[in-house]
């Protein structure tokens, strides 16, 4: 099944309208000329019967007046029977013509023997000719024998006052002649007829100059057919109507014979006709009035086309006022399709111009308000995808940044851890030769009484020892040296974990800002409808971002502070560290000092070995609070390696964290860069 497909709302609106108004308006025009055509038919119908009844009461008239003379004269002879003569019965009947100008002739038929039983046939008659009225014997004959016609015994035969005979042709008159038969009796007994005939002449010129309409004409039937007077009273002798040569006239012969009124159809050369008849009383006579159909309804036909001209201009005037107006609403509706073809293809600076106040102006103006705020809303969110992009911008270098001086951290812990292990390595050797040493000194207090023979081995050991604990407080001098560094560097570390814990500060203050963006951007994109979905998913994806750097800020955050609580320790261990150091270095000098007087002594060992065997006895218990010192430095630096390495481990947590915090803000300048490439595909200046 084909699909048409309008391509303007002007050809649809033609389309769909136009034919049910032709439809219309042709339906009315039908349905008026029906209407019409029966108002006119039942006029028509009404003028026929009142032409039919007005022709068929003048025939009346003119048959009765013909009537009354037959009827009188059988009135009149009745009583007197056969004491009048024919001169008395030619004055009669002169007088009775005289009074009816279409009567032909008056008769008076006397039963055979009736008037006088020794005569068969008496008859008085008497007839006009040109103007005259002349009497006549030459009926009383065996030859014409009266009594054998159709007339003498149809009024003889009838029951009723009078009878009609059927009209008939005489040749004597050349006319068309019509008879008038009155029985008149004498006790009840018949006697004869009366006969008036009349002259159909005056009638057939009535018939004849019945017009109707400019072609309309009249005929006259007999009860058997026979036409007795028609349109040019031609041909009319013996001419009946079911033989005449146009053969639809004498189709409707039998039903114009067989109903006492009506109508019939039938054709000629002119086309169709109407035939309208009616009985005549008494006679049953068929008066028709003939109408040719075309004049019937020409008016009609000029009517019905009147309308069909007024329904085509209507038609054109309603085709003119449907495209205007359907014109009308296609510039309004190509306005807002160039509008919303501007805002689809992402031009925000097209506007309808507004020049009436109905439903096409206030869907402009909605619409123009519409492409205002759209417009505000992406003016507000390319200036915070801006913002957004600019702040990861410096976010990701910021986290980079972060990211750098965390992994240098890194490594100078890792050094530092390094060097702590050095001396923590060298304080233990230091530990053992100390040990050592003190494991000497007892020998040489048990050895006391050998001073003199092994003061040159104790000389030799004593400047050993001395150089030993040069190099113990050079290394002690170094190990509180990179302590100090270590504390700088630690305390380096604190102040970047600050700065760090600055930009999380930043960074969450920014991801709160672009989740509160994304919150109202989603709630403008969904004001917007089906034109901010692609904005609201970009809204809830700012939204999530915004969540996800909120969650790893507050981890990052927590972590910095565990970072942040270590490096304290590890500040207050170092410091601890460096306040044993500095003690064992007092201590170191010290023993330094104690190996010095040691070599004095050595070298007066014999003058002294009363005043060496105290100064041993005071060496040994400063070498066992060395030895002790010693072990204690060690364990602070055993702690502050072990430290140290925590605080490698927790910087390399914070490196990879800061690393992910800029992956974030680089995949948050992704996403504001795409958001303003989302943004910039709409002209908004």
């Amino acid at each position: 099944m084909v699909k048409f497909r309008f391509k303007s709302i002007r050809t649809r609106t033609i389309v769909t309208i136009l034919p049910m108004l032709i439809l219309s308006m042709f339906a009315l025009s039908a349905l008026s000329y029906s209407y019409s055509k029966n108002i006119i038919n039942a006029e028509i119908q009404d003028k026929m019967a009142y032409q039919l009844n007005a022709t068929i009461n003048n025939m009346q008239t003119i048959l009765t007046a013909h009537s009354k003379i037959p009827e009188s004269l059988a009135r009149t002879i009745e009583p007197v029977g056969d004491k009048i003569d024919k001169g008395k019965y030619f004055q009669i009947i002169q007088g009775l013509l005289s009074t009816n100008p279409d009567t032909f002739g008056v008769g008076i038929w006397y039963e055979p023997y009736q008037y006088k039983n020794y005569l068969q046939y008496y008859s008085s008659y008497a007839y006009r000719d040109n103007g005259r009225i002349l009497f006549s014997n030459d009926y009383d004959t065996k030859e014409y024998n009266y009594p054998e016609k159709e007339w003498y015994l149809l009024g003889k035969n009838t029951k009723e006052t009078m009878v009609w005979t059927d009209p008939f042709f005489d040749k004597t008159s050349n006319a068309m002649i019509l008879t008038t038969a009155v029985p008149f009796y004498t006790n009840n007994k018949f006697q004869g007829v009366v006969t008036a005939n009349i002259n159909l002449n005056s009638l057939q010129q009535k018939i004849s100059d019945i017009h109707v309409g400019k072609n309309g004409w009249a005929f006259l039937l007999d009860r058997n057919g026979n036409f007795i007077a028609n349109k040019d009273n031609q041909s009319v002798a013996n001419h009946q109507i079911k033989n005449d040569s146009n053969v639809s006239l004498a189709q409707i012969g039998q039903e114009i014979l067989a109903n006492n009124n009506g109508n019939a159809v039938f054709s000629d050369d002119r086309g169709l006709n109407i035939v309208y008849y009616q009985t005549v009383p008494d006679t049953s006579w068929k008066l028709a009035i003939v109408i040719s159909q075309e004049e019937l309804y020409q008016k009609l036909n000029d009517y019905f086309m009147i309308s069909v001209m007024i329904i085509i201009v209507l038609i054109c005037v309603v085709v003119m006022v449907i495209y205007f107006y359907s014109l009308y609403i296609t510039n309004n509706i190509k306005k807002v399709n160039i509008l919303s073809q501007s805002m689809s293809s992402g031009d925000l600076t097209q506007t309808i111009p507004i020049k009436t106040v109905d439903e096409f102006g206030q869907m402009g103006t909605n619409l123009n308000t519409m492409a205002s705020n759209l417009k505000s809303i992406l003016l507000q969110v390319s200036e915070s995808a801006k913002s957004v992009s600019e702040t990861s911008v410096l976010l990701s270098d910021n986290a980079e940044q972060s990211a750098k001086a965390t992994e240098e951290i890194a490594q100078s812990i890792q050094e530092v851890a390094g060097g702590t292990h050095t001396q923590l390595s060298l304080t233990d050797e230091a530990v053992e030769e100390t040990k050592v040493m003190f494991v000497n000194i007892k020998k040489i207090t048990q050895r006391i009484e050998l001073a003199s023979q092994s003061a040159k081995e104790a000389l030799q050991t004593s400047i050993e020892g001395k150089a030993d604990i040069v190099e113990a407080i050079n290394q002690i001098n170094l190990i509180s040296q990179n302590s100090l560094d270590s504390v700088g560097i630690v305390r380096q570390l604190e102040d970047k974990s600050r700065k760090i814990n600055q930009i999380m500060t930043l960074l969450s203050t920014i991801a709160k800002q672009t989740k509160m963006l994304a919150l109202n951007a989603g709630i403008i994109a969904a004001e917007a409808g089906s034109n901010g979905k692609t904005f609201s998913v970009i809204s809830r994806e700012i939204r999530l971002l915004a969540e996800n750097s909120t969650k790893s800020n507050s981890e990052i955050e927590t972590l910095i502070a565990e970072i942040q609580e270590d490096i304290s320790q590890v500040v207050k261990a170092m410091e601890n560290a460096d306040s044993s150091i500095q003690e064992g270095k007092q201590l170191t000098t010290k023993a330094g000092d104690s190996f010095s007087t040691i070599l004095n002594l050595v070298d007066g060992v014999s003058g002294q070995a009363g005043e060496m065997t105290n100064d041993i006895i005071m060496i040994r218990m400063n070498m066992q609070k060395m030895v002790e010192n010693m072990e204690v430095v060690s364990n602070f630096y055993g702690s502050s390696a072990s430290s140290t390495n925590h605080i490698s481990a927790t910087t390399e947590e914070q490196t990879a964290a800061i690393q992910e915090v800029a992956s974030y803000s680089n995949e948050l300048a992704h996403m504001a860069k795409v958001l303003q490439q989302s943004v910039a595909s709409f002209k908004l200046k």
